[in-house]
């Protein structure tokens, strides 16, 4: 590559040197987000062309967000070379100033948790999960142990065959709705057994419906602008994020996407970071932010499985920021091969594909509700009370057969 031995000025919020230092205190804010990654473009560049750079004296720590946005950008009658800060393509920066490369792509929208309405919507909305299958299985093997006291008693009284594991199969027999024939004299073993079968029977009839809801209906409707709108959904937005920052560009799009919400965005909240995100988690709220920025957020404050089940809704998709130069800059051209270079072998895309900046990596659909093993409490406790039930009328049959010899417990 053609060495550059020149100087040439650089406008940015910081000096690129010190990235590495003020990454504790700014890796959470966009503006900072954006002037590393184009620190992290200077960096190849001199590596490339060895040129060296110097940076205006402005005191950008103590200006205002906005402020600071306004100051790093190009200005009319500017002497600045590089513009570290990467920016769209406006007319007003193309005015002042030259484009060499697009380095990332910006999203901004609404994070949001689907709120689902109860437990019965969760549960036809999916297979069943391995703690209903847990479930199943213990009911089965506790109503076994239960046939099998009861027709020890009836073995007792009656002569009847006793046999755990043909208990075991009128249990098995009963959840796939194929029951063996059954014999039983004494009324708490026929109660037992019509107890569970009936039991069996709504167990049956929940999965195939489950399975026939995964074959004949949509699927779960897709979250969108008009789902805040008709939902009551509160909007907030981040302390540090105000819309006057991108006033132009939602002017612009205006007729398109932010018309959807705009009433719902005039009323909208302004809150912290942990404040805001706590209201998503816990309560029906979109929050209003470029999403790259809460990543690392959401991964070091809340599980994966909260995080999975956040939906993000665009406002602005692909939004590319390039890198900028004077356009009097001398080695526009240079620049410009030297990053498409640096593109084309990989080296920008691994910068900008930083892991913390990634959403979690989710195995399930984030709008996915999971079966627990806590909304099965009810059926077992009616089962379980059924079977006590059934203990009592055993005991009061042994009682009256001790006191009473009479049919049918005697011939």
């Amino acid at each position: 590559m053609k060495q550059i031995n020149e100087t040439f000025k650089v406008r940015a919020l910081f000096p690129c040197e010190y990235v590495i230092r003020f990454e504790s205190h700014y890796q959470h804010d966009y503006v900072w987000r954006q002037t590393a990654m184009g620190c992290m473009v200077l960096q190849i560049l001199q590596e490339m062309f060895y040129f060296n750079v110097t940076y205006p004296k402005e005191d950008y720590l103590n200006m205002t967000h906005v402020a600071q946005r306004e100051a790093i950008g190009p200005r009319e009658n500017d002497t600045v070379d590089i513009y570290v800060k990467p920016m769209e393509l406006q007319a007003h920066v193309l005015d002042n100033a030259y484009p060499i490369q697009a380095i990332f792509t910006w999203r901004f929208g609404f994070i949001l948790r689907r709120h689902y309405g109860g437990i019965q919507h969760g549960f036809y909305s999916q297979p069943f999960t391995k703690p209903v299958w847990s479930c199943i299985y213990t009911t089965m093997l506790l109503a076994s142990i239960i046939f099998y006291i009861l027709s020890w008693w009836d073995h007792q009284m009656f002569g009847i065959e006793l046999s755990f594991p043909l208990e075991l199969l009128l249990a098995f027999s009963a959840y796939c709705q194929h029951i063996l024939p059954l014999q039983a004299m004494s009324c708490s073993r026929r109660i037992a057994y019509l107890t569970f079968i009936l039991c069996a029977y709504v167990v049956h009839s929940f999965y195939t419906s489950n399975l026939l809801s995964h074959l004949v209906s949509d699927k779960d409707e897709v979250m969108n602008l008009q789902s805040i709108v008709d939902e009551d959904y509160q909007i907030i937005l981040l302390k540090d994020m105000n819309l006057i920052t991108d006033k132009k560009k939602y002017e612009m799009a205006l007729d398109k996407n932010l018309s959807i919400v705009w009433n719902k965005v005039l009323q909208l909240k302004i809150l912290d970071v942990k404040s805001a995100m706590n209201a998503v988690i816990n309560t029906k709220t979109a929050l209003l932010s470029d999403y790259i920025t809460l990543y690392p957020i959401w991964k070091r404050y809340f599980p994966t499985e909260e995080i999975c089940q956040l939906v993000e809704i665009d406002l602005y998709s692909n939004v590319k920021y390039y890198f900028f130069t004077s356009k009097n800059f001398s080695y526009k051209e240079e620049f410009k091969i030297g990053t498409l270079r640096a593109k084309e072998v990989g080296l920008l895309v691994r910068l900008m594909v930083i892991d913390k900046y990634r959403f979690a990596a989710c195995k399930q659909s984030i709008a996915q509700y999971n079966v627990q093993f806590e909304h099965t409490l009810i059926p077992i406790g009616l089962l379980l009370s059924a079977y006590l039930m059934t203990l009592l009328i055993l005991l009061g049959e042994i009682i009256y057969h001790s006191r009473n010899r009479v049919w049918p417990y005697i011939e």
